[in-house]
């Protein structure tokens, strides 16, 4: 019997989705109020950018706050939350927040560019190859460029609290667990100390053969320059050669007597080995294998972004507790005494907000001791009968009241019992005395028909005359009121 093959899975490289999918940051990328439909483009892109951990196709109600998206944030796992807004000024903010608890950065962006602006200016240049697809499986790489303090000059503490809130945007890069294939795209975030800006790009890795021009890998592989497998065109060149090195001829002029300065600038990329590496495995595209020799570039996909930082407060805007101190405001300085003096109104407003839910707190919890000692005493309580059947009529007309005055060691329902007895012996009582009452009535009905039986003396009976007058007027109806005197 042979010996069993054992699969070498190679498709299971790089971090697995049980594994770290559940510590890698999410993030939301809203819009926040009533904005332009090229920043509805933008808040798009931005999803874009940060896949696959963020809420791609996320649908936003018209009416949707800030408060809803911080409350289902926690049940979704997210971490981060991006927002962007339209101020009354025409400008665009980004505020981008770390749940649950803060700090909340507000940029305020002075430049942008969507994917179709760069997909648009990249269609018009020759030599920009198209990549290979699948870019968005993993996140980007995250390169922060001169983030570090200033050599002269005052320290700035923002400069690191920004840092470290990009840097929670993404999962951290474990080199020993990724694979090659996994990093396709990289995220450069610049700072400039001048203007104090902040450049973001988005690139794509695309990977190239060295030493090759770009016709001659047109020739090899026909698909590398777009979707179309069809051969050049040499309808127009009289010679191989004159395609491979762009030579251009014009009528009245020897063939070869120019050439174009795109050929120049395609040798000289090509036999440069400034962008060249050995590859150290197998990359995403035809022909990326192990240990060749390739050129790496960065085509950029967008968006492109300049921030500048405005404002950075401690909490949550729009959370329920609030935003929290403002620790950096761009437009905005405050002396020690200044500073002091708000943070001591910021301490005494806190302390009331504790003792008001420490009161509602002890509140709660006496009300609910007192109903619990009532239940336990078997005394009815306002609210508990809700849930009960409405036809116990004989449960629910029957008072309680007075249980509280029983023992505890006797037993409730004995005592409910016995207040029923009671309650029965009574209403045989009252029936006893409705009886004696019709016997009553009936005794004297039996005397009034003696009466009706005797002879009734003579003159005491009036005539059929005097009856039927008496009558007559008792029954006449009264005289019609007189209309008043008027004009007909």
């Amino acid at each position: 019997m042979g010996k069993r093959r054992r699969k070498t899975r190679t498709h299971l490289k790089g971090v697995q989705p049980g594994e770290e999918e559940a510590k890698a940051p999410k993030s939301f990328v809203i819009k926040s109020g009533r904005v332009t439909k090229s920043v509805e483009s933008l808040v798009s892109d931005m999803r874009q950018l940060m896949e696959p951990n963020t809420a791609t196709r996320l649908k936003e109600r018209p009416g949707a706050r800030l408060r809803d998206y911080l409350t289902i944030a926690p049940t979704l796992s997210v971490t981060h939350l991006m927002a962007f807004t339209l101020t009354d000024a025409a400008n665009v903010h980004l505020r981008v927040a770390r749940l649950p608890q803060g700090p909340t950065l507000t940029f305020r962006v002075e430049r942008y560019s969507l994917m179709r602006d760069l997909a648009n200016a990249r269609s018009a240049m020759r030599n920009i190859a198209k990549s290979p697809g699948g870019e968005y499986r993993n996140p980007p790489l995250l390169v922060l460029n001169n983030f570090q303090q200033p050599a002269d000059g005052p320290a700035l503490p923002q400069l690191k609290l920004m840092s470290t809130m990009f840097q929670g945007l993404f999962p951290p890069i474990q080199v020993e667990k990724s694979a090659l294939p996994t990093f396709r795209r990289v995220l450069l975030i610049s700072y400039n100390h001048g203007t104090g800006l902040i450049s973001m790009r988005h690139f794509t890795i695309s990977v190239r053969p060295q030493g090759v021009s770009r016709r001659v890998r047109k020739l090899l592989n026909p698909s590398s320059g777009g979707t179309s497998r069809r051969a050049p065109n040499l309808s127009n060149a009289d010679d191989i050669a004159d395609y491979l090195i762009r030579r251009t001829s014009t009528p009245g002029s020897e063939a070869g007597s120019g050439y174009d300065s795109m050929s120049e600038s395609e040798a000289s990329e090509a036999e440069s080995d400034s962008n060249a590496v050995e590859l150290p495995e197998d990359y995403v595209g035809r022909g990326n294998k192990k240990g060749e020799r390739k050129a790496v570039r960065l085509l950029e996909t967008g968006p492109r972004l300049e921030l500048k930082l405005i404002k950075v407060v401690e909490g949550l805007v729009g959370s329920k507790r609030g935003e929290g101190q403002t620790v950096f405001h761009e437009f905005e300085s405050r002396t020690k005494s200044q500073a002091s003096a708000l943070q001591k109104s910021h301490d005494q407003r806190k302390k009331l907000k504790d003792a008001r839910r420490a009161e509602q707190a002890a509140n709660v919890a006496r009300k609910k001791a007192e109903k619990d000692a009532k239940k336990k005493k078997g005394v009815k309580v306002e609210g508990d009968d809700e849930d009960e059947d409405e036809d116990d009529e004989d449960r629910s007309d029957l008072d309680v009241d007075g249980l509280s005055d029983v023992d505890s060691d006797v037993d409730p329902e004995e005592a409910l019992e016995r207040r029923r007895a009671k309650k029965a012996a009574a209403a045989d009582e009252e029936s006893d005395d409705d009886d004696d009452e019709f016997d009553y009535e009936d005794r004297m009905a039996e005397d009034d028909d003696d009466d009706w039986d005797m002879d009734a003396p003579a003159g005491d009976v009036p005539s059929a005359g005097e009856e039927s007058d008496s009558e007559s007027d008792d029954d006449a109806p009264p005289p019609p009121p007189k209309k008043p005197a008027g004009k007909r």
